[in-house]
């Protein structure tokens, strides 16, 4: 079963959470950058979800984080975020994310942006 980390502190990626679920992902819940981190470190997700408001710094840091720390295959990393933001999703997909996913979307969008990125759903 495809392993997914869902980072958000403001409950507001609560439906995401469903609808990952709902495709048949194991997720899991933290609520920010540092909790993420020993959660991967531990568990290894193939994907995460990260949110652009998350504690612990901004979204490109936590992604270079991730990826420097990352023993063998680095999950795929989306960051989500309600508003848009040009700037700080550049540079989280210059650091490595794989996409930016604006909220609120739907499940085929969804399991559109998983399929795209390789994640079998």
């Amino acid at each position: 079963m495809t392993k997914c980390l869902l980072i958000d502190d403001e409950g507001r990626g609560r439906y995401l959470g469903e609808m990952l679920s709902g495709l048949g992902l194991d997720t899991s819940l933290t609520s920010g950058a540092d909790e993420a981190m020993r959660f991967c470190n531990d568990n290894s997700p193939d994907v995460v979800m990260l949110s652009a408001r998350a504690n612990g710094g901004a979204p490109k840091d936590f992604v270079k984080r991730l990826r420097m720390a990352t023993r063998g295959k680095p999950p795929v990393v989306f960051l989500f975020a309600e508003t848009p933001d040009t700037e700080m999703f550049g540079q989280s997909i210059l650091e490595g994310a794989a996409d930016v996913l604006m909220m609120p979307l739907d499940r085929d969008l969804l399991h559109f942006k998983l399929r795209q990125a390789g994640i079998a759903v």
